[in-house]
């Protein structure tokens, strides 16, 4: 019976040990959103909330944002409020979104280039480095030999790119959200947001136990978002969600510095998933756990009724 109690005691340690381990990195990409920022009166609510949240958050910014409506100059203004908070780190995410695998090295590189004019210059006033790039729809070239390239490129330009384990598809859910809210349905918009967080906690849940069995220990998380009104409204809530859960908030830099993220990736395709199925060798293994990923059918459902509609 003391053996007993001992060994349960013991795996009840290891558990504890772990769940204290739990870590993630924000970070929010598609920054500034100049059509949410118009519509709010020239002010950004996600900001408002990212200064209440107390934690450090990465953003990867596209400046061709800023030419997406008539008001540049207060545009550029709002990237330099992001840019200056002292939690931020911002990254480059190209100039206009373009996916590599699509467009070839030479039109990328001129967006990677183009993408940091002002941000380099707003991260020098602000006394920071820009050091990160992530590549839009994480699409890292069509192949092994134009993904090496373009890494080198950015290796000799001082950019670390940037990868993630967890994705919700925040970018669906917001689009459902924002049609309740248009159409006055409060209700409806408060459950999509609300699956958003459910299925979100699902994913973190998953990988974890992914992580655990293929790599055998804690993995420093990295959760890849978007400057949306469904953030503004539901990025609080998830933060608390998972403060609940033992996940401690960290900076891009302290995720970054996880051994896992020295791993070699065995994909070398333009999909945009994420790292932990990269880090797989076999590639019928990698498949089977992607295949085996949470998926919020109501959610799903919906946004092809949408999008059907749209057509």
């Amino acid at each position: 019976m003391r053996k007993y109690l001992l060994t349960a005691l013991v795996c009840m340690s290891a558990l504890y040990a772990y769940a204290q381990e739990r870590s993630v990195a924000i970070t929010i990409d598609d920054v500034p959103n100049v059509h949410l920022y118009a519509a709010d009166g020239n002010s950004s609510g996600l900001l408002k909330r990212l200064d209440s949240l107390n934690l450090p958050v990465a953003i990867f910014i596209n400046e061709g944002h800023l030419k997406q409506n008539t008001a540049f100059e207060l545009n550029k203004k709002l990237l330099e409020s992001w840019i200056s908070r002292p939690y931020i780190t911002a990254g480059n995410h190209s100039y206009s979104h373009p996916n590599y695998g699509e467009i070839g090295f030479d039109a990328f590189r001129d967006e990677v280039l183009k993408g940091e004019e002002l941000t380099r210059k707003m991260t020098e006033k602000a006394g920071k480095k820009l050091s990160y790039f992530r590549f839009p729809f994480n699409g890292m070239g069509k192949d092994s030999a134009e993904q090496v390239r373009m890494t080198q490129f950015l290796t000799e330009h001082h950019y670390v790119s940037t990868p993630f384990t967890v994705e919700s598809e925040d970018w669906l859910y917001t689009q459902l959200y924002e049609k309740a809210l248009k159409e006055g349905k409060k209700e409806e918009a408060q459950a999509i947001g609300n699956r958003y967080v459910e299925h979100s906690l699902r994913l973190f849940g998953y990988f974890e136990g992914v992580i655990s069995k293929s790599i055998g220990k804690s993995v420093r998380q990295i959760y890849l978002c978007h400057d949306n009104r469904l953030n503004t409204d539901y990025l609080p809530v998830l933060v608390q969600k998972l403060k609940e859960q033992n996940y401690k908030f960290i900076s891009l830099a302290d995720a970054l510095s996880d051994p896992a993220y020295s791993l070699p990736l065995y994909y070398y395709g333009n999909f945009g998933f994420s790292w932990v199925y990269r880090w797989m060798k076999d590639v019928d293994k990698r498949r089977s756990l992607m295949r085996a990923e949470p998926v919020d059918m109501e959610t799903q459902n919906a946004y092809e009724a949408l999008t059907k509609g749209k057509k």
